[in-house]
């Protein structure tokens, strides 16, 4: 027989003798353990899975009982097991709970009768279980049963019973009995309520629901004989009860109503908020941004929330539950585990940064907020760990030392050419030392600003949002203001005369630097370059080529390497916007197979809608 527990309301292996593995139902579970009702918690196969204090005392359960297994056929007699698992079984099509009587057998053999009310549990709309409420009945029936036989106890009983309300109502709708504890939950004296009509002491709105009841009951009609309403008492508050009524014919053949009712207020409440509570901390868990997950102290994942799954790329929470953690922790060992686990049973919280393996085996470096998580004994049950994903902050940081070595590395070069300028700038220079000392010092600090527009540019574009852009109209004006600058006219071929696509104003730097790249690298005096498009479905391709030295395989393949240095500020421009677009680069020969004929990139843009 397998027991199990609750982890998020998923069925997992008990992790402990009293079966609170689940963060969720913990609250639940300790509200329960002060309530005087006996509450299960019953899965599908009919296992218990827990039983608080007053369950456990009135079946004479331990927790060593159900570590090793009860299931409801140890506990509910032979001949009402049928009819109970028929009833769960019927809460599962959505029939509403009711109230039925059960009796059930003690660990010692004894016989109890109980008044039991059944909760379904779902997980996404999927039944994973049920919560039984059972009132132990027994001491009532003992009492009828003597008032069978010793008639002249019959008053003293019915009237000192401190737990159930016993009323009669004749057939006028009047009262002709109330005991003790009735007129404690009416609030009323006994004098107030015997000869009265019932339907004054009840809630405006279950007058209705009552008196039709009772009206059905007394012509002999089939009526659910336990439900609940509201009265209200002479202060004006409202109380909710919970009824058990049936009809007898009394002597003159008269129908009367003998019920017993209990004040349910109080456990209303308290099941509302623990509904309350368990809802807040799905929800609370659910939508995290960060990934949750609670392990146990073998390290195995017993409840991870969406945002984990998201991090690591799993569709479902159950890909990862029942798993070991060091299965999506990089470079964690079973002695690595085991040293957390130790750490984590002497209390100590820890904030460290680690790899998570996604599914696609990538590594994800994230920040771990990890806890001890302890039962109410203080006996270490597992571990709590948050994990943020930084990512984002991991690149951000990343590219940041790139363009600071991009600027080290390019803006030194040219204070190196304003230098040399300046070397030549003596007494003595003559007139062409001057004029090429003045270039140097020209071209280098034109150079030094040219790079920091480019890092301002590349950083701006990281926000810029996408919108629809005309790609040819910012294609020709770059190739204008291009030939205006450096001389060249690129030849255009095969454009069309508009072309949509998604991207931003910075579109046109990332033309320019391909452009001017070509221009940089080209020894040549009759330099030239080659502008073409070529549309493929919804796809449209710019090809941008010069008669340069070209490229062997392996600098073609680093051309757009993030971690090169020496590409410049210009191709790491180039580089963020083509992810930022969408827009795959591929870095060829002009001429196939004659990497001397010069180089050609081609960029690809989505068409919009």
């Amino acid at each position: 027989m397998r027991v199990g527990t609750y982890v998020g309301e998923e069925m997992t292996d008990a992790l402990n003798p009293l079966g609170l593995a689940d963060i969720d139902r913990t609250q639940f579970r300790d509200t329960a353990e002060s309530i005087p009702v006996a509450i299960l918690e019953i899965d599908l196969e009919y296992n218990v899975l827990f039983a608080n204090a007053f369950a456990r005392t009135l079946l004479q359960l331990t927790d060593e009982h159900i570590i090793s297994g009860i299931n409801l056929n140890d506990i509910v007699l032979s001949s009402q097991i049928g009819s109970v698992t028929e009833g769960l079984r019927r809460l599962t099509e959505d029939a509403k709970p009711i109230s039925i009587g059960i009796r059930v057998k003690r660990r010692d053999g004894a016989e109890l009768a109980t008044e039991t009310t059944a909760r379904l549990i779902t997980h996404n709309g999927v039944p994973v279980g049920y919560t039984s409420y059972s009132v132990d009945m027994t001491r009532r029936l003992a009492i009828e049963e003597r008032i069978r036989k010793q008639e002249g106890l019959f008053q003293t009983l019915l009237d000192q019973s401190s737990f159930i309300g016993l009323l009669i109502v004749n057939d006028m709708f009047l009262f002709e009995y109330a005991n003790d504890r009735l007129c404690q939950i009416l609030d009323r004296t006994r004098g107030e309520i015997l000869g009265s009509d019932f339907r004054k002491f009840l809630a405006p709105e279950s007058i209705e629901l009552v008196s039709n009841r009772y009206i059905r009951r007394q012509r002999g009609e089939a009526v659910e004989n336990v439900y609940s309403f509201k009265i209200i008492r002479p202060d004006g508050t409202l109380r909710l009860v919970e009824l058990s009524a049936s009809t007898i014919v009394s002597g003159n053949n008269s129908i009367k109503t003998v019920s017993q009712m209990r004040d349910i207020t109080d456990e209303s409440e308290q099941r509302t908020a623990l509904i309350e509570s368990e809802h807040r901390h799905r929800t609370l868990i659910e939508t995290m941004d960060s990934g949750l997950c609670v392990d146990d102290e073998q390290g195995i994942c017993r409840l991870a929330n969406k945002a984990l799954c998201e991090i690591l790329g799993y569709d479902d929470v159950d890909e990862l539950i029942g798993h070991p953690i060091a299965m999506w922790v990089h470079g964690w060992t079973k002695s690595i585990v085991d040293e957390k686990v130790a750490e984590r049973k002497l209390g100590k919280h820890e904030q460290y940064e680690l790899d998570l393996i996604h599914k696609s085996g990538e590594l994800i470096p994230a920040i771990v907020h990890a806890s001890p998580w302890f039962d109410s004994s203080n006996n270490y049950l597992g571990s709590f760990a948050v994990f943020t994903d930084v990512s984002e902050l991991k690149r951000a940081e990343a590219e940041a030392r790139f363009l600071l070595d991009l600027l080290l590395h390019d803006i030194g070069n040219q204070l190196q050419l304003i230098l040399a300028g300046a070397d030549l700038l003596d007494g003595e220079s003559t007139p062409d030392q001057v004029d090429n000392a003045r270039r140097y010092v020209l071209d280098g600090a034109s150079r030094c600003i040219e790079l920091i527009s480019n890092v301002r540019r590349a950083e701006e574009a990281k926000s810029e949002p996408l919108v629809e852009i005309d790609l040819v109209y910012i294609l020709q004006t770059q190739i204008r203001l291009f030939s205006g600058q450096y001389g060249i006219n690129p030849e255009v071929t095969d454009l069309p005369d508009q072309l949509i696509v998604r991207a931003d104003r910075a579109l046109g730097h990332l033309f320019w630097n391909l452009m001017e790249n070509t221009v940089k690298h080209n020894p040549r005096s009759d330099k030239r370059i080659w502008i073409f498009g070529k549309k493929e479905n919804r796809h449209f391709s710019v090809h941008i080529s010069d008669n340069g030295p070209g490229l062997d395989e392996t600098q073609k393949t680093r051309l757009f390497d993030p971690t090169r240095r020496s590409s410049g500020v210009g191709i790491h421009l180039v580089r963020r916007l083509a992810r930022k677009y969408d827009s795959p680069l591929r870095v060829l020969d002009r001429v196939k197979g004659h990497s001397e004929e010069g180089l050609e990139v081609e960029i690809r843009f989505l068409i919009g809608e």
